[in-house]
């Protein structure tokens, strides 16, 4: 079902079964394409993920001190593409197949997964005696967390900040209008889907209602990509923001 401008929410148990069917796709060969999809097209997985490194990487200000935490962190992308000379990285994700596959594919003595859901990350951190971080990752996850939860969930994460931090954040938008796709069943990943894709105008009364009042600043904001063959969808497209404090 599709269903635009509408607010409703997504049912986060699906959610979870269909990452568990993603993690039973996992291919050693084109690792990325259980988070980046494309299942058909390996070539767009690894330019899309090279070019998106290659512009977001740079912005993150690493160091021999940083302290990153990325939340929804797969089976470790970005985990992949960042340096081992950093204090700590920490991912998080719900489903616990692709936990596994990132704690079987990590070969960084400092890098650590946990299982843990985006709405719970202050119970994780705990859970597991992790601290605060001063550079997070929000890579393509906020569209799988309904409105009635993302306050709450961008509150945790701003507490889980150092004082000075980057929080990077990566999501699809709408393009005109909000589209919720709720239980639609894709003809490409062959399984039912759900997402919300909200338009920059949603996502910022969100940051204004949490980060903001945290005292972020957003230092940078631009479509990632450039031309239709990256952008290979008319509703939605790939949009980051650069957070600073």
């Amino acid at each position: 079902m599709r269903i635009k401008e509408k607010i409703t929410e997504i049912d986060y148990g699906k959610s979870k079964q269909f990452f568990k069917n993603r993690a039973g796709k996992f291919r050693e060969d084109n690792p990325y394409s259980v988070t980046m999809y494309q299942d058909n097209n390996e070539a767009l997985v690894r330019e899309r993920n090279r070019l998106e490194t290659e512009k977001l990487l740079p912005l993150l200000s690493l160091d021999k001190h940083s302290r990153v935490l990325d939340i929804a962190c797969g089976i470790g992308r970005w985990a992949d593409a960042l340096p081992e000379a950093i204090e700590e990285y920490c991912g998080i994700d719900f489903s616990g197949e692709l936990i596994e596959i990132a704690n079987s594919r990590n070969t960084k003595g400092n890098f650590s997964f946990l299982e843990g859901a985006a709405t719970e990350t202050e119970t994780v951190l705990k859970r597991d005696g992790k601290g605060t971080y001063n550079v997070v990752l929000l890579i393509g996850i906020l569209m799988y967390v309904n409105d009635s939860d993302m306050v709450s969930a961008l509150e945790q994460v701003a507490r889980s900040c150092e004082e000075h931090a980057v929080i990077c954040i990566r999501e699809p938008i709408g393009m005109q209008d909000r589209l919720t796709l709720k239980e639609f069943f894709s003809d490409e990943l062959k399984d039912n889907y759900n997402a919300i894709y909200r338009t920059r105008e949603e996502l910022m009364a969100f940051f204004r209602d949490t980060f903001l009042k945290e005292g972020f600043r957003i230092s940078e904001e631009e479509f990632l990509f450039e031309g239709d063959e990256l952008n290979n969808r008319k509703e939605t497209a790939q949009y980051y923001y650069i957070l600073k404090r």
